[in-house]
């Protein structure tokens, strides 16, 4: 097994790991925002949508056609980039159903920008510059980190979400 096998395997296990919380927290409670964690499933996914796309996809071979063509980026950075607010634009936000969607579309376009990488090319800059990585390495092994620390989020989120009735 090589460094971008293991990868690879890292982000599928953390994915694995969302999709069994995605599975609990019912679609009408998404865009519940309890005030004791100040965030919600919509923005939570949106927000890994977002953070996938610029790590696993634009920093590996640069701007990718076919999420552009069916992702409005710039409002995915105001709807769930750092700097926004989970129960802010609601009405703008897309639907659940259709989040999840594209949380499954950039995983496969993530996937397939994996599978296209050498290991060479690991430790070259990224394609777009990127806040937390330099390297492409760096921003492949970003992903399930990230992805991780938000699935504590996720999962403290769908305790405090089966208390509300």
């Amino acid at each position: 097994m090589n460094t971008i096998d293991i990868i690879k395997e890292q982000i599928v296990s953390v994915k694995e790991k969302t999709d069994s919380f995605i599975k609990t927290i019912e679609l009408q409670k998404w865009s519940v925002t309890p005030e004791i964690i100040e965030t919600n499933m919509n923005w939570q996914i949106g927000h890994l949508i977002l953070a996938n796309y610029l790590h696993g996809i634009a920093s590996i071979s640069g701007a990718n056609k076919s999420i552009r063509d069916r992702i409005d980026m710039a409002s995915f950075v105001t709807y769930y980039g750092p700097k926004s607010t989970p129960n802010l634009y609601l009405d703008e936000k897309p639907k659940n159903e259709e989040l999840l969607e594209l949380y499954e579309f950039i995983f496969e376009i993530l996937y397939s920008e994996i599978d296209k990488i050498k290991i060479e090319e690991l430790i070259n800059s990224t394609e777009v510059p990127n806040p937390t990585a330099k390297t492409k390495y760096e921003a492949l092994t970003t992903i399930f980190k990230h992805q991780s620390w938000h699935n504590g989020q996720i999962a403290t989120l769908n305790r405090i979400l089966k208390e509300i009735k």
